[in-house]
């Protein structure tokens, strides 16, 4: 075997002739983006889109600055010090047409629990124009039930404790926009990247929200003085494992601590609102556009929905990957169904053409034998991206007096999921922050049937609906007594 070379900045020349590698002198790079959430998405599509713009049309001011709050994040940033911010961007083809590209884009990095106060100092920078995040659905700290963030949140309580040492996103948000007002500093734009409905907009009144509690008279320089884009984001990021990076080492002489792999296609679309001049993104695909619903609507009822029904139902099978529940027939003909059937006529923004072209394209980007994508990453938090990817299709058919009953078979599916077993009798970890209340009532779900929809912080009041409960009952009584395989073949076949 070669001689693999550990990736930073004195290796970039010693790497294999296969591998791109940034073309730009990095020490020249300008950070105009402050990035919070240095993710595995984050580095497979924004930090990816910007080493394009930067790599292709030397576009120097586009630099990110690369932020982390977590504990759990102590170690994706020790990696990329280690790796000058560096790291390999692995794109897997359909056909096998694998391809390594070195990122540069990260220039300079933070763990904000280290210095919090040089983390706020950064984001106060009037270099900074964008604060960008990728912060996941519960970085947003949105009550279940309404969707309102929740002021009475145990982190936004200790912020307002220690609002020099915050834990959360809108802590360091409002003590740097304090510092730009007292300077008399531009604002900036603030870029959510997440799997959020309106995200902007919701980013925005979840900051207005925690402001008016702590410090409410920067309420009108914050409405004046920076602006809250929705965007949607979408590439297929699957967790890094230790065979990608083992192929790196041996295929292509990198020595990445922690790569990112990902899918072909890629998407970004952006409301055209920004504070300072508009980036040049749209020069490397980013769409921009005066109205983000219907792209939202695409990605989330369409996409999202479907990875997570994959999830919910190839677990139970006892499949342990996206590639292997979409190569199976019946999984692939009910999703077809639910998504012609129920989630077609929600997408009343966009036209047949588009709405068809997405759907054959998913089924695309699933059956990539190439990504190891893994059934555990998809039902993490299932709680959280229910409510957000399939209960919004069930109440508009619902309210319009259409079909609903392949929705419902989802929804018992997944009180079966809570189960912790397989049809097979292998036990598997239910990994979400209501995990305790989802495995008691899928318990008691067995006795009383509607108990588990009855979690009104999910489900709200559908449990009063008989036309969904019909189904359910139906559904759920079906999957206690079978393998969801025949339950499957069963509800295509009526």
């Amino acid at each position: 075997m070669a001689k693999s070379y550990f990736l930073n900045a004195e290796n970039l020349a010693s790497l294999s002739k296969d591998v791109s590698v940034p073309s730009y002198d990095r020490d020249q790079i300008k950070t105009s983006i402050l990035h919070i959430g240095v993710s595995n998405f984050h580095r497979s599509h924004q930090a990816y889109y910007v080493h394009e713009l930067i790599d292709k049309y030397n576009e120097l001011n586009y630099g990110i600055c690369g932020v982390d709050l977590l504990e759990s994040d102590r170690r994706i940033y020790s990696v990329l010090k280690d790796q000058d911010g560096l790291y390999t961007h692995f794109t897997k083809e359909n056909n096998g047409a694998h391809k390594v590209k070195i990122i540069g884009s990260i220039v300079e990095y933070f763990y904000a629990p280290e210095n919090p106060l040089a983390v706020i100092e950064k984001m106060a920078n009037p270099e900074i124009e964008i604060i960008s995040m990728t912060i996941a659905e519960d970085g947003y700290l949105l009550k279940k039930i309404t969707g309102e963030f929740d002021i009475n949140h145990p982190e936004v309580i200790e912020d307002i404790k220690n609002p020099f040492s915050p834990k959360t996103v809108f802590g360091y948000l409002t003590q740097s926009f304090k510092l730009r007002k007292l300077r008399n500093l531009p604002g900036c734009t603030i870029l959510s990247c997440d799997n959020i409905k309106s995200n902007g907009d919701t980013m925005k009144q979840s900051l207005l929200n925690y402001v008016n509690k702590t410090e409410p008279e920067l309420l009108d320089w914050i409405l004046k003085n920076t602006s809250f884009p929705n965007t949607m984001v979408d590439r297929i990021t699957p967790i890094t494992n230790s065979t990608d990076i083992q192929t790196l080492k041996a295929d292509f002489n990198i020595d990445d601590q922690w790569p990112v792999v990902c899918g072909g296609f890629s998407q970004w679309v952006i409301e055209d609102q920004f504070i300072h001049q508009r980036p040049v993104w749209d020069k490397v695909g980013v769409e921009y556009t005066d109205n983000i619903v219907p792209y939202e609507n695409l990605k989330l009822r369409l996409l999202n929905a479907s990875h997570t029904i994959l999830g919910i139902l190839g677990t139970l099978h006892g499949y342990k990957t996206v590639y292997e529940t979409a190569s199976d027939p019946d999984f692939m003909l009910f999703l077809k169904e639910f998504l012609d059937e129920e989630v077609t006529p929600t997408l009343v923004d966009s036209d047949v053409k588009t709405i068809e072209n997405y759907k054959n394209n998913l089924a695309f980007r699933f059956q990539n034998p190439y990504l190891n994508d893994q059934l555990f990453r998809i039902c993490q938090e299932s709680s959280a991206k229910i409510p957000l990817f399939i209960l919004p299709t069930v109440k508009y058919q619902l309210e319009n007096s259409k079909q609903v009953k392949k929705a419902a078979f989802v929804i018992a599916a997944w009180a079966k999921y809570n189960d912790g077993l397989d049809d097979n009798g292998i036990p598997y970890d239910i990994i979400d922050e209501m995990s305790g209340t989802l495995i008691r009532t899928a318990a008691l779900s067995i006795q009383n049937p509607m108990k588990f929809i009855e979690i009104k912080s999910i489900f709200e009041d559908l449990s009063e609906n008989e036309t969904f409960t019909t189904y359910y009952l139906e559904a759920l009584s079906q999957l206690r007594e079978q393998k969801v395989k025949d339950c499957l073949q069963n509800w295509i076949a009526n």
